[in-house]
């Protein structure tokens, strides 16, 4: 199975997801993501970031998540290349919890890529799919 492949779009870059389950599929989404913004094998796993995130759906979620990893690149210079993280259904949605492993932006030591600016909600979707699960991202560059 693909882990995610990119498609063209006007201006922004359009992601395909997959994954066998919801945690690969957010993994997977994460690395496309972060592969937009850096070769993602110069990002060694030194600093450690916990996370936790809830929301009524898994659209929403994985929109969240994205946009968290964006703004730890810009609010924070990180850049994670280790995911390991679960998604869970819980009472009300679902929550996300985790730990992501990268490091500071080093301009020397990394090969950045573009400036991934937000994730849009242009084409956004999850969906379920006869090997697991797909989702449909497009990128603000």
């Amino acid at each position: 199975m693909k882990k995610y492949e990119y498609f063209d779009h006007t201006a922004d870059v359009g992601i395909f997801a997959y994954g066998k389950d919801t945690a690969e599929l957010f993994r997977n989404a994460a690395l496309a993501t972060t592969g937009q913004m850096v070769e993602i094998k110069g990002v060694k796993p030194k600093v450690e970031r916990k996370i936790s995130l809830k929301s009524d759906n898994l659209e929403g979620l994985l929109f969240d998540f994205l946009g968290e990893l964006i703004y730890l690149k810009d609010a924070d210079n990180l850049l994670f290349s280790k995911y390991g993280i679960s998604v869970k259904k819980v009472e009300k949605g679902y929550k996300l919890s985790g730990t992501l492993k990268g490091d500071r932006i080093n301009k020397d030591a990394m090969e950045l890529l573009n400036d991934v600016k937000a994730v849009t909600m242009h084409m956004f979707k999850v969906e379920k799919t006869k090997g697991g699960y797909k989702a449909t991202i497009i990128l603000d560059i």
